[in-house]
């Protein structure tokens, strides 16, 4: 149940197996989060979208053979903003002894608490706790927590794991890829295997209820049909898995304890990219990002541009009325012009990025649903590894095996 990633990925390592699969989905078409629209010959993701280079997801992706290309890597000096001014960015060396964000001193505690993480630094309680620990001055820990917001979507540092956390920063080192032509290309090519391997894709179904009946698990509709399945993923988010299964109490505390990852953002569709735009700046002393995409993917038209735009969200934040205001301010500091220049755009308000983040004080949800037999779940809130789309892919991997066992008989 669930089309998305998770729920794709999973089908098709089960089929793969010899498992007659169906995939139940909502909505009228698959992809969840990683769906792509065209809108004037731009292409929309839901947001910011980057594939982790050396993540599980792309790994997933690659031993399927699904075909995508893209690009590593932005044309321009990356920007920092802080203070309301430019600075560069001091994601390398270089850049480093040139920015003006920091003195001397600064310098050197910045490369000091870099070259811990790249070292394997780890940490058992909070990021905001091993960031105490660094006794870093409040400019190079404002820097340093703004690299890990651009790393992980996240910001929540008193909340998330320091260990998550700092595996992630050394992820996102091995580079991230935008994709051409949006999520979307990712999304048709894992449907387009799973058909290959006798899935059936079901969309525009709506599942109500789950529940074991008779040694078999029986998946009520909204239409009253009622569907038996030997086994059962629920690759969806807490809440809505724990609404499908209500008997099942360890789903129903994570959806009260999940902390979702959320992010307000404005997608920009440009006839151009005006003159002295820069390509990517990092808030600093605010929790912004900006990014033209369409510089690295084939994202827009021929001389056109595709601009992403966010704000992370801490947790318990809402989405002010002038959260949209609040972006243009930032795309008008970092690539002033560009109101004339607007074909279309999406905003997005309160957006989730991720279902939870991987706190420090609890694990993430097991796989296997604990009062449910047979009931599994998968998504970028389970498991132990990783984080965003590499999470949904290693949970996917995970509850898919998980699953044949049962079949098995292992259980």
């Amino acid at each position: 149940m669930g089309g998305g990633l998770a729920g794709l990925l999973a089908a098709i390592e089960l089929a793969q197996a010899g498992a007659r699969v169906t995939v139940l989905e909502a909505a009228g078409e698959f992809g969840g989060r990683a769906r792509t629209r065209e809108v004037d010959g731009f292409l929309f993701n839901r947001g910011p979208h980057a594939l982790y280079r050396d993540g599980a997801l792309k790994r997933a992706l690659d031993s399927l053979d699904i075909r995508y290309s893209g690009g590593r890597s932005l044309s321009g000096a990356r920007k920092a903003i802080a203070g309301g001014t430019l600075h560069p960015l001091p994601a390398s060396f270089g850049a480093i002894l040139g920015t003006s964000l920091f003195g001397l001193r600064d310098k050197a505690g910045y490369v000091r608490v870099f070259k811990a993480v790249m070292d394997g630094a780890t940490g058992t309680a909070s990021f905001a706790r091993w960031l105490d620990d660094q006794q870093l001055t409040p400019m190079v820990r404002a820097t340093v927590e703004a690299m890990a917001r651009l790393a992980s979507y996240a910001n929540a540092a008193a909340d998330i794991s320091a260990r998550a956390m700092l595996d992630q920063m050394r992820l996102a080192t091995g580079g991230t890829l935008y994709v051409d032509g949006g999520w979307g290309t990712l999304v048709h090519g894992l449907a387009e295997t799973a058909r290959g391997l006798g899935v059936d894709l079901a969309g525009n179904t709506v599942v109500r209820g789950v529940r074991r009946v008779d040694g078999a698990l029986a998946l009520t509709l909204a239409n009253g049909d009622t569907r038996h399945a030997d086994a059962a993923i629920l690759a969806l988010g807490p809440r809505e898995a724990a609404a499908l299964a209500p008997q099942a109490a360890s789903l129903a505390d994570e959806a009260e304890l999940a902390r979702a990852v959320r992010a307000n953002t404005l997608d920009l569709a440009l006839r151009r990219l005006p003159p002295g735009a820069h390509d990517f700046a990092l808030g600093i002393d605010a929790p912004v990002y900006f990014s033209v995409h369409s510089g690295s993917a084939r994202l827009a038209p021929d001389g056109g541009a595709l601009v992403h735009i966010a704000r992370y969200l801490a947790p318990g934040d809402t989405s002010a009325a002038d959260s949209v205001t609040e972006l243009e301010a930032v795309a008008d500091l970092v690539m002033p012009g560009w109101r004339t220049e607007v074909v279309s755009r999406q905003a997005l308000r309160g957006m989730v990025v991720s279902n939870a983040l991987p706190r420090w004080d609890r694990p993430r949800a097991a796989v296997r649903v604990a009062e449910e037999p047979g009931l599994f779940v998968a998504g970028d809130w389970v498991g132990e590894h990783g984080m965003l789309g590499d999470a949904a892919a290693a949970s996917a991997s995970e509850a898919a095996q998980a699953a044949l066992h049962w079949l098995e008989g292992a259980q």
